[in-house]
């Protein structure tokens, strides 16, 4: 079996992030539904403006894009 970078990636963010939290599922899910809460559905969380300028220029692009059938 082939290793896929994308799986690997997400696979050591998931253990980062359950590092964090001493690999307590219900911590986890807490700070989950803590960022949730603090969020603005319309203006997702991003760490900077770089970030910010990227994900606003994606969707911008993506959102003038055509339509497809189907």
């Amino acid at each position: 079996m082939n290793d896929d970078p994308i799986v690997e990636e997400v696979r050591r963010i998931r253990d980062k992030l359950a590092r964090q939290f001493n690999y307590d599922i219900h911590a986890i899910f807490a700070d989950l539904r803590t960022r949730e809460r603090m969020e603005d559905p319309a203006h997702p969380l991003v760490k900077d403006a770089n970030e910010w300028a990227e994900s606003r220029e994606n969707a911008l692009m993506l959102r003038d894009q055509p339509k497809r059938e189907g």
